[in-house]
Parts: structure tokens; sequence; C-alpha cells
């Protein structure tokens, strides 16, 4: 959780997943689509897609034990070397280096540098560990950087290494150096929430989609000039062979990772279950009453919110967004 998201943010989610999976073997033993729900609103959801492959590595090679060689760790889905390193030294007690954004910012204003080569942070990083405790070494340099030498605004005057450092030395205002920016994209799409006798039309979503879920509900994203009332008719016809008469509801908004999203919904009522036609996308029609363990992602439960399918104070209950 920590490889993307700050400690403060993740706490909240690491509590209720250990309270879900307290064990290696509750992990690995259950679905992604369990673990997809409790990750919800992490963001960056190939972590816990690889968090369950690790698992089920660790039970089936390892006999349910985390391995201690270092190796072993690296080789395990989701673990790089930052990663690997962290572990290696705190969960393990060994002498290996670790880098991390927050280090990366102490090391370039303690040199009074604007960048460097990745090699270069890793060299000075196995120069400075102190190998005798490693762990405790590698913990204060990454909340050094996370407390104290923040990326704006650093904390200069309580820094425990300010005489060593040159950019305080020569009394400059150090901003975050060698940023990484992406670019946010936006974008609009149309969700469709088409029920039928208490059920509602479910497909199964592209593994390289970017809402999290196995599930989710019909969607598609408005191209070019097209009216998103166009777009939702023809994902209609596509889905169900026909074009049910749907109700546009107020749009929703939603962020996921760099992108931001903008949903039109729309709601239809079919009279009859129509059953998913060969060479379609897959579709199930799902009482309202299993929605909630399907949907992972809280995009589709705004959606329903918006149709007034779903309670909006269950919405804000049963999901934390960010």
């Amino acid at each position: 959780m920590l490889q993307q998201t700050r400690v403060r943010a993740a706490l909240p989610y690491y509590k209720r997943f250990m309270k879900r999976f307290p064990n290696m073997a509750a992990l690995a033993a259950s679905s992604e689509t369990d673990i997809m729900e409790h990750w919800a609103g992490l963001g960056y959801y190939q972590r816990a897609r690889n968090l369950h492959r690790a698992a089920r590595q660790m039970m089936d090679r390892f006999g349910g034990r985390f391995p201690s060689d270092l190796e072993q760790i690296r080789r395990l889905p989701g673990i790089g070397p930052y990663t690997a390193g962290a572990i290696f030294s705190i969960a393990f007690h060994q002498p290996e280096p670790v880098v991390d954004g927050n280090v990366r910012r102490v090391m370039l204003r303690l040199h009074d540098i604007a960048k460097a080569p990745e090699r270069f942070f890793w060299k000075e990083a196995e120069g400075w560990l102190d190998r005798k405790n490693p762990s405790g070494f590698n913990q204060a340099m990454m909340e050094l950087g996370a407390l104290v030498c923040l990326p704006s605004r650093p904390l200069c005057s309580s820094c425990p290494v300010r005489i060593f450092c040159a950019t305080g030395l020569l009394g400059k205002a150090p901003g975050s150096p060698n940023p990484k920016f992406r670019a946010v994209e936006q974008f609009e799409m149309v969700l469709l929430v088409l029920t039928c006798k208490g059920k509602i039309a479910l497909v199964r979503q592209a593994s390289e989609g970017f809402v999290p879920g196995d599930w989710g509900l019909p969607l598609q994203i408005v191209r070019g000039e097209k009216p998103p009332r166009n777009t939702a008719d023809e994902l209609a016809r596509r889905l169900m062979l026909c074009v049910p008469s749907l109700c546009e509801c107020p749009a929703v908004t939603h962020g996921i990772t760099f992108r931001r999203i903008r949903a039109h919904v729309y709601r239809g009522e079919v009279q009859t279950p129509v059953a998913a036609a060969a060479g379609h996308e897959l579709f199930v029609w799902t009482p309202e009453t299993e929605i909630g363990r399907l949907l992972t992602s809280s995009l589709f439960r705004k959606g329903l919110v918006a149709a007034q399918v779903l309670p909006r104070e269950e919405s804000s209950t049963r999901i934390r967004t960010r």
C-alpha cells in the first residue's frame, strides 16, 4: 500500500484489509473480487493483484512463510528494488539499501544538485548504510524525507543533518527537485443502469481496464463531438439488441490516479431479461442485493446513487473514496 500512497491515507485501508485477511493463507485463498473490494479507493490496482499473486506463490513454494533470501524476495510479483530493500533490511535486519522518493530528495539536497542518474542514488545509499542497524537507518532516512525534508517548505531548522546539507548551508529555498509530472487525462463516458424485475445488468470488465473489479456497469467513452445520449443508445443496442427507453440521470465525477472522469448516467427498464448474444460482451442480470459485493469501484456506486438504485447514505458508508 505504501508504494504509491502516503502512510496517513493508507492506514484505514490497511486496518480494514488486515481484519479481512489476517494471514498469508487467508489472502491466498481469497478471490480477486474480494481483495479488490477491500482495496477499492487506494488506486493503482495492479498492486493488489500482485499482492494476491505473491501470497499464492508463497503458499505454494514456501509453505506460507515469507522468503528470507533476497533473490527470492525480488522474484515475487510486484517487488522492485525499493520494496525488496525495505523488506530485507526492516523485516530481516540485513544490510540492503533503500531508495524511495523521500530518500532521493534528501540526497539531492544534501549535495545541492537538481537531478542525478538512478545509479547515483543507489551508490550513495550503499555507502551511507549503517550495516549494524540497517533497519533503523533505512527507516530513519525515509522518515527524514517524509516528515522533515518536505517537498516544499522543508523544516530545515529541525533537521538533524542540517550541518551537512549543502542546500541548507547555502541558504537556498529548496523546492521539490527532479519532479516527475504526468498530465491529467480528462474525458467523458456514459454509464448505463439497466434494470429488469429487481435485477441490474453487469458486464464483465476487461482485465486491462483502469476501473477496478471483474464486473461493472456498462460503460463507454464518449468520442469526439458525439452527444452522450447517442453513445448511450449505441451501447444499450449493442448489449440488449434493442434500445430501451433511457432516462438521463445526474452526471457524476470521479478521479482514478491521473484520470478525471465525468460520467453521464442513463437508466433504463427492460421488461424481459435478454441474454447476452453470441459475440457480444458477457453480461449478467444481478439481484440488487448482490450489487455491493460485485462492484468494487466507487465510480459505479456513484452511478447507482445518481440513478436512485443505491441510497446515498449506503454508498458513502460502504466504501471510502479518495
